[in-house]
């Protein structure tokens, strides 16, 4: 049995959802579920975990993200990309602004800030999707949240064309953050195009195609590698028993972490653990028998 996360680089114009149906059918998994869902007109990585690896989910939810933006300016979208209504802005010339500029205001977008989910997201508010009020014309308060654009780079700006290499935090929109680049440009912007090129370690070359699924099994990431950015410990025979029947163990550790993984002495994970007041407390436990 396939235990671990599958880098699927989902092409435009399909649903992550039917995508993780597809890679499910194809491989024959019962247990999968989808990491940092992509919007149909998005491509790039979609990271699916299998079997036992969506245990671990929550902790690869939490990399940061890097994408390839193309941003169209002058006009703006009723969604924030190419599938809504789009209409002109009575701003500056998006054809006539220079290089310099355009780096300039980028760069002053870089850092933590606030940002308000679009109403266009599958985002719930009292368990309703936001996007299943917005295609019946609602708009409801949303509360904003914090994020953080580690970098922009700006990579060519042709005729109203930009193309953007963004790296983030969990939880941006980047059509959002597209439209506050409109603004801060004083042109108006939405997305024009968007790939997922990177999630944490998780590299562009560890991706499969939809097509290539059956071929390339074997660039599955095995869910004892999946989270080598987590602090590790290794213990003993005698501890894994306890610490499989939910006791808990002491350890050499004196600072207190939320999260670490325990493995045994060949790498294999066992499971996360918190670490308090010298004590290991087992909190997630992997389960290769199943």
């Amino acid at each position: 049995m396939i235990h671990g996360i599958l880098l699927l680089d989902k092409p435009v114009d399909i649903t992550s959802n039917r995508a993780l149906g597809i890679v499910k059918k194809k491989l024959s998994i019962k247990k999968a579920g989808i990491v940092g869902i992509l919007d149909p007109l998005a491509s790039g990585m979609l990271p699916i975990v299998l079997n036992e690896g969506t245990k671990l989910a929550q902790y690869i939810e939490s990399y940061e993200k890097e994408y390839q933006v193309i941003a169209k300016l002058g006009l703006v979208s009723s969604t924030g990309d190419a599938e809504g209504i789009l209409k002109n802005t009575d701003k500056d010339n998006p054809f006539k602004l220079s290089n310099t500029f355009i780096r300039a205001t980028l760069k002053n977008l870089v850092g933590k800030q606030m940002q308000i989910p679009p109403m266009h997201s599958g985002l719930k508010i009292n368990g309703v999707k936001l996007y299943d009020l917005a295609r019946k014309g609602l708009v409801v308060d949303r509360k904003a949240r914090e994020i953080n654009i580690a970098s922009i780079q700006l990579i060519s700006y042709q005729e109203n064309e930009i193309h953007l290499n963004i790296v983030c935090s969990k939880g941006t929109y980047i059509r959002t953050f597209v439209e506050k680049i409109g603004e801060q440009l004083n042109t108006g912007a939405y997305t024009f195009g968007l790939r997922r090129l990177r999630i944490g370690c998780f590299v562009e070359k560890q991706m499969v195609g939809l097509d290539n699924l059956t071929k390339e099994i074997s660039k599955v990431i095995h869910v004892n590698d999946m989270l080598s950015n987590i602090k590790s410990v290794v213990i003993n025979k005698s501890e894994i028993l306890k610490i499989t029947s939910g006791q808990a163990i002491s350890t050499t550790y004196s600072d207190i972490y939320d999260e670490i993984a325990i493995k045994d002495k060949n790498n294999n994970l066992l499971g996360i653990g918190r670490v308090d007041n010298g004590l290991i407390y087992p909190k997630r436990l992997i389960n290769f028998n199943k």
